[in-house]
């Protein structure tokens, strides 16, 4: 770089810096009382407060000439449909329905949050999702920007925040919520979700998985998979709050997905999610800014990559299986197109289920049966005779329906459509696919004429050049599991140190580096380390398990005191591990959660005389507690670690809370402890990393 590049450099750091320091300084004279004034002399403050999106003007001819031509809603509902596309979306949100405590959090919910917003007429009252099982999944008919602009909210909305991160609740959209539901999940079931990022559907399947917590280890487990490396550690994230041992995360394209061996052959799988890439105009109430962006050119070009990736997963579904493809677009072009060519390429081997009455309480409108094709010019066209020369690279064959003799074959109608004034949402498609045997990888041709047939050589899967593509950009680190030598050396002083069950499947246990210095264990279902043992070098893993250990910083890393327990696998933990376990009281309980450290000598009686049965090594112990809550009991139980003269427990503070309100603990009470234990933890870090620095 020559002197300019650096003077230019220089000047844009400097620039950078003034228009900090002058943010600092507008800042504390705010703090101070004063009020800021910008360069014209106006006073900022006396400015209103506007919405990125405000400005954004909600229309779009084309989209409302083509959805209109089509008859996508009735010539009745059209004003009320295209005004609710227009406003915001409301906040829905929904308990995790397979944790003991999920009706423990609904009751805090009800009574604690729900009831205070009763008295409020400004507010419209909180309302279930009818439709969702288990009266689990809730609606607040207010956009993000209200939920932030009401005090009465405010308590509400960090109930919320902090039970996602605990992962009591997920924030999720409503007709993002159906899929998982009309899979029929059970515990035994292969899954797969072929575009699984960003990750609330695939945690929806991870809890039907789990709905026996009497089992969590169930025979059943999760792949997901999503093309999108970065994306892939979003879904990580996402799915490690459920704390399940029965997921791995798989980075691949979709519709050119590897085959995964299995005892001896390939996983067919019993349930596959096909929640396809699209161009998301269902959801234009959430993001406004698709208003001005649309154009007929985003199905277009979407179309071919979808029925890829849906065909790819109908070759992976086994016989008797279930996958459920769906989008949140509109267009027919993304959705009865591709479900019709679908249907007719493997005519035969699958049909579509009716799912129109499965969620008692779902307003939903049946499949289209016809539909058109618009251009950029605005010009519609009904049939592909319509279409001008220069137009037919965009407006194929395949994407106008079938002739009537081939609808009525495919029953589209079994479709279900949910448009957003039918329930306050947004706008979704869904198609639930049963295959009936097996269905080779090369399928049988169409009945559809040879110019819309898809080749037979593209629609054959080519596992060798799937290969090529994911060894370009390959670099994840191992996974290595325990082996007799790691179960008969290392394990054995770890099991008799915490008492582990001898059913305790050890030769589950896996680290990315070798076993007796791995700084984190990791725990996976038998199933999962199959898969993984037999697949290493042809499937790019990101990530699977949980975590049942973590490594200190005492001295001998191979001293079983050095391994802490993490809450993350607290399951598993309390199902197989006996030793060093005490039964707290509720003083114990939150004098524990409200300090850092809490010294022996001011817990219970009862808690002190059980310390005296535990060796005095240091190490990690297992707290428990059963919270009673009208006719609920509530199990707490957390990890602590045992110093030389205190307790210190290793429970996040989004959990801290929810435990305290367990025990109806005020709100203003736990905002001032957990202050405290910020400055607490803060202090502590800075002691720590002053005693580094001197020695």
């Amino acid at each position: 770089m020559g002197r300019r590049g650096h003077k230019k450099q220089k000047a844009f750091r400097r620039a950078k810096v003034d228009a900090i320091r002058k943010a600092r300084s507008e800042k504390q004279q705010g703090q101070d009382g004063q009020t800021p004034v910008d360069g014209d002399n106006t006073v900022s403050n006396d400015r209103p407060r506007t919405n990125q999106y405000e400005d954004i003007v909600k229309e779009n001819a084309l989209l409302e000439k083509y959805y209109k031509t089509m008859n996508l809603v009735p010539e009745d509902e059209w004003d009320a449909f295209l005004a609710a596309l227009k406003e915001p979306l409301p906040v829905t949100f929904r308990v995790t329905g397979f944790r003991s405590h999920a009706f423990a959090v609904m009751h805090l919910i009800r009574e604690q949050y729900f009831r205070a917003l009763e008295s409020s007429t400004a507010i419209e009252k909180p309302k279930e999702l009818v439709w969702y099982p288990g009266g689990l999944a809730w609606q607040l008919n207010l956009s993000r920007n209200q939920l932030r602009s009401f005090p009465e909210l405010q308590r509400l909305k960090e109930f919320l925040y902090e039970q996602t991160e605990h992962g009591n609740i997920s924030r999720q959209e409503a007709v993002s919520m159906i899929p998982p539901l009309v899979l029929d999940i059970q515990p035994h079931h292969k899954i797969l979700d072929m575009c699984a990022a960003p990750g609330s559907k695939t945690a929806q399947i991870i809890e039907c998985l789990h709905r026996d917590e009497s089992n969590p280890i169930p025979s059943g487990f999760v792949i997901a998979n999503d093309v999108d490396n970065k994306r892939c550690y979003t879904l990580v994230h996402q799915v490690k709050r459920l704390e399940s041992p029965c997921f791995a995360i798989i980075n691949h394209d979709a519709s050119n997905l590897p085959n995964l061996k299995f005892q001896d052959g390939n996983i067919s799988f019993d349930r596959i999610l096909c929640d396809v890439p699209c161009s998301g105009d269902g959801t234009l109430r959430k993001n406004p800014d698709l208003w001005k962006k649309w154009n007929p050119g985003h199905a277009f070009s979407l179309q071919s990559i979808q029925l890829r990736i849906a065909t790819r997963g109908i070759q992976l579904l086994a016989p008797g299986g279930l996958m459920v493809y769906s989008t949140c677009s509109m267009n027919p072009i993304e959705n009865e197109c591709v479900v019709a060519q679908l249907l007719q390429t493997f005519e035969g081997h699958i049909s579509l289920v009716d799912i129109s009455d499965k969620l008692p309480g779902l307003k939903t409108k049946a499949g289209l049966t016809k539909w058109c094709v618009i251009a950029k010019n605005h010009e519609v066209y009904h049939s592909f005779a319509e279409v001008p020369a220069n137009m037919q690279s965009l407006a194929r064959p395949s994407m106008f329906p079938p002739s009537d003799d081939i609808l009525e074959r495919l029953h589209l109608e079994r479709c279900i459509r949910l448009l957003p004034h039918h329930q306050n949402t947004g706008a979704f498609f869904v198609a639930l696919f049963r295959k009936h045997d097996k269905v080779a990888d090369t399928p049988s041709t169409t009945q559809e004429e040879s110019s819309q047939k898809r080749p037979a050589e593209e629609m054959t899967f080519n596992e060798e050049t799937a290969n090529f593509k994911r060894a370009r950009y390959h670099r994840e680190n191992p996974f290595i599991f325990f082996d007799e030598k790691d179960i008969n050396g290392f394990w054995r002083e770890i099991s008799e140190f915490f008492g582990v069950d001898p059913s305790f499947p050890a030769d589950q246990l896996m680290t990315r580096i070798a076993a007796d210095s791995g700084r984190n264990i990791y725990f996976v279902s038998d199933s999962l380390k199959q898969i993984v043992t037999s697949n290493k070098d042809r499937i790019k893993f990101i990530n699977m398990g949980l975590r049942l250990f973590v490594r200190t910083d005492l001295r001998n890393d191979k001293d079983k005191r050095s391994l802490r327990l993490c809450q993350e696998g607290i399951a598993i933990i309390n199902k197989y591990f006996s030793k060093r376990r005490i039964e707290i009281e509720e003083s114990d309980l939150l004098l524990l959660l409200a300090h850092t450290h809490t010294s022996f000598s001011a817990l219970s009686q009862s808690v002190q005389k059980q310390l005296e049965n535990i060796s005095s090594d240091l190490g990690s112990v297992i707290c428990s507690y059963l919270v009673k809550l009208q006719d609920l009991e509530v199990p707490v139980v957390f990890v602590s670690w045992r110093g030389r003269n205190s307790f210190r427990p290793f429970v996040s503070h989004s959990s801290r809370k929810f435990y305290f309100s367990l025990c109806n603990v005020d709100q203003a009470t736990i905002n001032t402890i957990i202050e405290k234990l910020i400055i607490d933890e803060k202090s502590n870090n800075n002691n720590i990393k002053k005693d580094e620095d001197a020695s």
